[in-house]
């Protein structure tokens, strides 16, 4: 396991050793992989839900391009038709 190194000011390291107290962590470092987990969780769901929303808008956007070519079409079928009738 690689251990990685944190400063935080003294006043920012009381409140997260009261947490772990109050949370009941038995170490800082367990504390502090669920509290990673968590971020990177919610990081991941976010870019997710992004993706989603970018997909939507996209199906949406192609199926109002398709309707604008159904309906162009339909357009040019009809003025064929008068141009051969």
């Amino acid at each position: 396991m690689k251990t990685i190194t944190v400063k935080l000011d003294d006043e920012f390291a009381a409140e997260v050793e009261q947490f772990q107290r109050d949370a009941d962590y038995a170490t800082k470092s367990e504390m502090v992989r669920d509290a990673l987990r968590t971020l990177m969780v919610a990081r991941r769901r976010a870019q997710l839900q992004a993706n989603l929303q970018r997909y939507l808008q996209d199906q949406q956007a192609l199926a109002e391009a398709a309707d604008e070519v159904e309906t162009r079409m339909a357009v040019t079928e009809e003025a064929l038709e008068r141009a051969e009738g």
